[in-house]
């Protein structure tokens, strides 16, 4: 059975991850009151004192990081009733690169190189910490709702010089982006993760990593015995400059490639703002020699003007007696040198001078796409995200994009933002356990998660105390919205003693005293209907008598329905929040009888009612 909560504190959502060692879950942390990521050592892999030292070991090293673009640590601990290990961190919104390489690539290699950097400087500081991280790879690399990209699962971070092995035989990574020496069990150390980082963004840029085989041993070879094929092969949009920088990170020989992240990310930096790279490396032949190549982009410099010294002089009259042959090229000299002159012109003009056209693009469809998807695709098209506003919607998933302004498929100007309207969907909670409790105590556990107490009913009971719930409307774990009632069952009791028959003096019963009725408004709230209103109704029985039927009726402009139906002792209380169009009032019920009419179209400072007279 998966667990539910772990150390009295972290509530268990959702499912959202899961890997040879650990499982990842959606969780809620109760004492903070703010949503995180838990990571739950397999229940199977607890017995085992090498994996939970090495489970442990990961979850020091991480805590030690604390960078902008490496994912936040929060809490680790055991779970000592379950036998759980578990480490709690910050919970980013979906997708992660590797999804969205699937979806999109090639990625624009602005956005690439943008992503890189960030990552760069993530591996800087935690190589600077003494921590190689192993296991980059595209989903590893989360986003937050900016677009700020984070790297995640120092998993299998050591400290620098420690065998990259688990046990002898055992190697750790990924097939796809693991670097030759960890390929062969070898030590690691930042060069590896470089490495990796140059295959992610090889992958980003093509559309594959640099290495395909049927299986991952198969991979791991290529990386050892193969040369990386050239990206500008699969993406001719690859500049030079950025191949050199890729093929520098997958160097074979470690000693090739960049030292250090400071290094791979000054040059990244050149790459994001339009520099040159003035940097001497070495790519492989086809024969497997090598040979020095300096990536330096020739500077563009505006045609000059042609000097009058270098302009052909005018033809002169010549002698009956040359041969023609001199001045047929005397006329080809001065054809040629116009010619010159006009593309002149013309190349001045198309550097100095462009088209005022503006370029249209056509608008992708982004209902349905998280906010951060819809950013890339309409970077991808040549657009960008411009107003987001939100809305509430039950028909679909939460954070994703209900609608777009201009429509899909419509041809505007590039660089043109488009307005979207992202779902906020409605808040949920599980229902909690209310059988065996008070109905005070009910309504604390139901407070707590945002639900309410319905309508409550008594039953006689010879094996339940009285005053305890006996059953609840919805069962315990069950995903409701928030707000809603739970009906709940509450024991009365056995029955009384049958007694014989006695003549007795008439008993005068008890008149049942009127409830107190409060109604108070929720200022704060924002209807869709600016005339919509919310208010949260308490109702407390008085008096003597037990088991009073009391009944509220909501009217409004809308129509009427009963805000509360059910029993109440004196000293109960029952509580409903209800929402109304326009003016409205309430009708207060007693025993079926109308004991008072409450109107709620009164200003806030009058909203409160006192007890009925």
């Amino acid at each position: 059975m998966e667990p539910s909560q772990l150390a009295g504190r972290y509530r268990l959502e959702q499912k959202i991850g899961e890997g040879g060692l650990a499982t990842v879950w959606r969780a809620w942390d109760t004492v903070l009151d703010r949503p995180v990521a838990v990571k739950l050592l397999r229940p199977e892999l607890a017995r085992d004192a090498g994996v939970v030292a090495r489970f442990r070991r990961e979850a020091h090293a991480a805590a030690k990081l604390n960078h902008p673009h490496i994912v936040q640590i929060y809490d680790t601990g055991q779970d000592e009733a379950q036998g759980l290990y578990f480490i709690v961190m910050e919970l980013l919104p979906e997708p992660d690169l590797k999804h969205i390489i699937d979806d999109y690539a090639p990625l624009p290699s602005r956005k690439v190189i943008e992503v890189a950097v960030q990552c760069c400087r993530a591996l800087a500081y935690a190589h600077r910490q003494g921590i190689v991280h192993r296991d980059v790879k595209p989903h590893n690399i989360l986003f937050t709702d900016e677009g700020i990209a984070k790297l995640s699962d120092f998993g299998i971070a050591a400290a620098v010089g420690e065998t990259g092995t688990i046990s002898p035989g055992m190697i750790v990574g990924s097939a796809a982006y693991m670097s030759p020496e960890q390929a062969q069990g070898k030590p690691v150390g930042p060069q590896s993760d470089l490495y990796s980082l140059g295959c992610v963004m090889f992958e980003a840029l093509t559309g594959r990593p640099p290495f395909l085989g049927d299986s991952a041993a198969a991979v791991a070879a290529m990386h050892v015995h193969e040369r990386v094929p050239s990206p500008r092969t699969l993406n001719p949009t690859v500049t030079t400059a950025e191949e050199f920088v890729l093929m520098k990170a997958l160097a074979r020989e470690a000693g090739r490639r960049y030292q250090a992240a400071e290094q791979m990310l000054a040059d990244l930096t050149k790459l994001a703002v339009g520099e040159e790279l003035d940097r001497t490396g070495v790519i492989a032949r086809t024969d497997e020699r090598t040979i020095p190549l300096r990536v330096t982009p020739a500077p563009v410099t505006a045609p000059a003007p042609v000097p009058l010294s270098a302009r052909p002089a005018a033809a002169r009259p010549l002698p009956e007696s040359h041969d023609g042959s001199l001045v047929w090229g005397t006329v080809l000299a001065i054809l040629v040198a116009i010619v010159a002159l006009v593309a002149t012109a013309w190349l001045v003009k198309v550097a100095f001078y462009p088209s005022n056209t503006p370029r249209m693009v056509q608008v992708p469809a982004l209902k349905g796409r998280t906010q951060e998807t819809a950013k890339l695709e309409l970077q991808t098209a040549g657009l960008k995200l411009g107003k987001v506003d939100y809305r509430e919607d039950t028909s679909a998933p939460k954070g994703t994009i209900l609608s777009q302004t201009p429509a899909e498929g419509q041809s505007v100007v590039a660089g043109m933002a488009i307005n979207v309207v992202v779902n906020l969907g409605l808040d949920t909670a599980p229902v909690p356990d209310l059988e065996g409790l008070s109905i005070s105590e009910a309504t604390r556990a139901l407070s707590q998660v945002g639900l309410v107490v319905g309508k409550v009913t008594q039953v006689v009971s010879e094996m339940i105390p009285e005053g305890q719930i006996i059953d609840q409307g919805l069962k315990r774990g069950v995903t409701v919205s928030k707000g809603t009632s739970i009906d709940i069952e509450v024991s009365k009791g056995p029955p009384p003693p049958v007694e014989p028959p006695s003549v007795e003096e008439p008993v005068e019963e008890p008149v049942p005293s009127a409830p107190i009725v409060a109604c108070a408004p929720d200022d704060t709230f924002q209807g869709s209907d600016p005339r919509e209103r919310r208010y949260t109704l308490t109702i407390t029985a008085t008096g003597e008598v037990k088991g009073q039927q009391i009944k509220v009726v909501k009217r409004d402009e809308d129509a009427s329905s009963v805000v509360y139906e059910g029993e109440l002792d004196p000293g109960q209380t029952a509580k409903r929040t209800f929402t109304t169009q326009g003016n409205a009032n309430l009708k207060l019920y007693q025993d079926g009888e109308e004991i008072q009419e409450i109107p709620l179209d009164v200003p806030a400072s009058e909203r409160g009612l006192p007890p009925p007279g």
